[in-house]
């Protein structure tokens, strides 16, 4: 059976996302868990350079 461990954070970088999944992720597989690491990126066929920042949340 498949579980999820979804981690997520505003706009802002820095906060750690990355360093929080790997981590997690390193933890689970010292225990023998399978781990997959998955990131999403919500901006697909936009770059979001181009954008105001009140059309993506800042």
């Amino acid at each position: 059976m498949a579980k999820f461990i979804f981690i997520t954070g505003g706009v802002v970088s820095s906060l750690g996302k990355g360093i929080t999944a790997a981590s997690i992720g390193r933890l689970l597989k010292s225990r023998g868990v399978t781990v997959t690491i998955l990131k999403l990126d919500p901006y697909i066929n936009i770059d979001p350079g181009t954008m105001s920042p009140y059309q993506h949340g800042e």
